[in-house]
């Protein structure tokens, strides 16, 4: 396990990353623990347990709402998130002290250490949190780099970027404004219920500010409680919460803001059915039938779960817990849907192993494949593989680690879309049966994600008058995807065109027409369609024309047109044994000595705009 360990890397904590926050993370963006810490330890409750295990080979355990297990991986790289580099706060005079503020990493444990630098070049013994500008900085930009290493972690490093030149003491220093800092606001994840993200605060003065954060239960600190996010399940249901932000900038004295204080009962969920009981072999668990009117509109049902799948036959109130859960997590769930869409789950019960029963290990046989083209729109599966027990025994869940997704996909097949474009998709496949532990395998498909090619293409008649159409795309023009759709002659945008059809105008008899698609949401992609011939114009009445005249040397020539389209445009040219003669282009010729004995011929050439250009030749003329 050590050396698949050391594939981890450190990374930055972000709002809405796949792993679950704790209140147990430690402060790691410089803010003191107060003296008092001791107190307000009896004073709050003790921070809930993670739902979260703890990471092996890259990827950890949660525990969703329903109590089914789902794997989360842990990024490869750093990943920094708002405000993720570290920020410099502090006045930029010699003899004032800098502070550095760091971001919130995960692992949360990491041990950050700092080294500062003078016009980017380490200062010797500068590793600490602060650092005390001198002469030696005096019209220099300083820069802090912050390290993380944790056990079984890549080490990562991120620098802030450089401040403005020091000066010398002696000038007023501007302080920031804190304005409209505003209380946190619920997680939109289903799998993290309660969790509130700092809502946001206005601090004017300087363009590049840093914040520290620190959530106050009834006015006081709550140790530890430093991240954007804070977690208020399992807190009780009184108490008065807030968040206290602080704001830094290079150059500027900090300020600091507080939100408007809000009860914790308005945000800590409770459980929509309380199950209470034993948790032993034939113990009885019972749900309360207290689920709120808003999530039962009708008749409502039950049923119970096991690691999230449903329990055959086990739709009543109560349930007699067997062999079967041992070791395992359950829940009961309301059927009628919320509201919301979704479904009120009970509180987690997890049932423990069989005492002096150890689960034997489960393992994978034969690897999972996945199946299916990595192309845009079309579905890819994945194989349950084979394990170390019958597969009538097994239960398998499957999870897609999706880029530009959230969290991670459930479902055995998964259909990837504009986001995961260039990607290479990752699927962990989960096996578990009673009597075994919970096994995993991480099955990483064979190619990269491609750009689905569009069947969409320029129909119609390329005939002036005629109307041309784009035949759709089943798959691009699926439900939510709009397209802003562009006709061109000849690469030239035609004022007014837009829609998915067009009437061909004079103006395109000759030219090739192409249009151009965007797509206004995810799904689909830019595309230039091209007709496959130019346009052709109306058809020009024309007729044969003659030669009128004798023709000998010396004598005018002249032609006669005949009949053709009104307003037609002409020009001319007349041949000697079917060779263009030099300079004649006019509708008359006079005929030349070198012509003797030689058959002559006009070509008359008519055009209209917007009409079909025909050439027509006379019949020959032998000169005397």
């Amino acid at each position: 396990m050590g050396e698949q360990l050391k594939n981890k890397a450190i990374r930055l904590g972000i709002a809405g990353a796949l792993t679950v926050l704790s209140l147990t993370a430690l402060s790691l963006s410089g803010l003191a623990v107060p003296a008092q810490a001791d107190e307000l330890m009896h004073a709050i409750p003790p921070a809930p347990a993670d739902p979260c295990g703890p990471v092996a080979d890259s990827v950890r355990f949660c525990t969703a709402p329903d109590g089914h297990p789902y794997p989360v991986t842990v990024s490869g790289a750093v990943v920094p998130g708002k405000n993720g580099t570290p920020g410099i706060g502090g006045a930029l005079q010699v003899g004032s002290t800098l502070t550095v503020v760091d971001g919130t990493w995960d692992p949360t444990d990491a041990t950050l250490t700092h080294q500062w630098l003078r016009n980017d070049v380490p200062d010797p013994g500068a590793t600490g949190p602060t650092y005390l500008l001198t002469t030696a900085d005096l019209d220099k930009g300083i820069r802090v780099k912050t390290t993380a290493t944790a056990p079984g972690y890549a080490t990562a490093t991120l620098q802030s970027a450089k401040t403005a030149p020091v000066t010398n003491a002696g000038g007023a220093v501007p302080s920031l404004v804190a304005e409209s800092v505003s209380f946190a606001t619920p997680s939109t994840n289903p799998d993290m219920p309660g969790v509130l993200v700092y809502g946001g605060g206005i601090f004017k003065g300087a363009p590049d500010v840093h914040r520290q954060y620190q959530w106050l239960r009834d006015g006081a600190p709550i140790p530890g409680a430093t991240a954007q996010m804070f977690d208020t399940t399992g807190w009780g249901p009184t108490g008065l919460l807030s968040v206290r932000v602080t704001g830094h900038a290079p150059g500027f004295n900090p300020a600091t803001g507080t939100s408007k204080a809000e009860n914790v009962s308005n945000y800590n969920p409770t459980p929509a059915t309380v199950v209470t009981g034993g948790t032993g072999l034939g113990d009885v668990l019972t749900g309360a039938d207290d689920v709120p009117w808003s999530f039962r509109p009708f008749e409502h049902h039950f049923t119970w779960l096991r690691d999230g799948v449903a329990i055959s036959g086990a739709t009543g109130l109560t349930y007699t817990v067997t062999a079967a859960d041992q070791g395992h997590t359950l829940v009961l769930r309301t059927d009628e849907l919320g509201y919301d869409g979704t479904h009120p789950y009970s509180n987690r019960v997890a049932v423990p192993a069989a005492a002096g029963v150890e689960l034997k290990q489960l393992t994978n046989v034969t690897k999972p494949v996945v199946t299916g083209t990595a192309v845009t729109g079309s579905v890819m599966k994945v194989t349950a593989g084979t394990w170390s027990v019958a597969a009538d025994k097994l239960t398998v869940t499957y999870d897609w680690v999706v880029p530009g997704r959230e969290k991670p996909v459930s479902g055995a097949t998964f259909t990837p879309d504009q986001p995961q474009v260039g990607t290479t998709l990752t699927v962990l496949v989960t096996a578990s049966a009673p009597g075994y532990t919970t096994a995993w395998v991480k099955v990483t498909a064979p190619k990269p994600v491609t750009v689905r090619e569009s069947t969409r293409a320029i129909s119609g008649t390329l005939t002036v008058g005629s109307k041309v159409t784009l035949t759709p795309d089943p798959w691009y023009d699926r439900a939510g995807i709009t397209s802003d759709v562009m006709w061109l002659r000849d690469g030239v945008q035609i004022a007014g065109a837009y829609g998915w059809s067009y009437v061909l105008t004079k103006a395109d008899a000759g030219t090739k027409l192409s249009v151009n698609v965007n797509p206004t949401a995810t799904g689909g992609r830019y595309q230039t369609l091209n007709a496959s011939a130019r346009v052709a114009g109306l058809p020009l009445t024309s007729a044969t024309p003659t030669i009128a005249g004798t023709v000998k040397a010396g004598n005018v020539l002249t032609v006669k047109r005949g009949t053709w389209t009104w307003g037609t445009a002409f020009t001319y040219r007349w041949l000697r044994n079917g060779v263009p003669i030099s300079g004649a282009w006019y509708s008359t010729y006079k005929v030349r000595t070198a012509d003797k004995g030689t058959k002559l011929t006009v070509r008359v050439t008519g055009s209209r705009f917007g009409y079909t250009t025909v050439s027509r030749t006379s019949g020959a003329r032998i000169a005397s």
